[in-house]
């Protein structure tokens, strides 16, 4: 870690890069808040803080023909609580297995 990053990271009382992510999460929940786009794409219900707000892909990228394409075409993401979209991942990886074994 450069003396700068080290100052940073001291100053703001975690690492710099954790710093950055907390702010740019905190940044868009609160775009979100403004444009009245805080719904959970899963459930539907209102997001209530940054804390709980994750990033979703609708269509995993993961294992697709295009995955990158997918990963960055903003047509495919949506906005989820982090349980809700941690609850469809898992969901979505029992559905592949029992699809695999059929």
């Amino acid at each position: 870690m450069s003396k700068y990053n080290k100052t940073k990271s001291e100053q703001i009382g975690m690492p710099i890069g954790t710093a950055s992510a907390r702010l740019k999460k905190n940044i868009m929940f609160d775009l979100l808040c403004r444009l009245n786009e805080n719904k959970c794409y899963q459930c539907g219900e209102i997001i209530e803080n940054a804390e709980n707000l994750s990033v979703e892909h609708k269509i995993p990228y993961l294992h697709s023909e295009n995955p990158q394409e997918l990963f960055f075409n903003l047509d495919n993401i949506a906005f989820s609580h982090l349980k809700c979209n941690i609850g469809a991942a898992r969901k979505s990886k029992r559905d592949t297995r029992i699809f695999k074994n059929k």
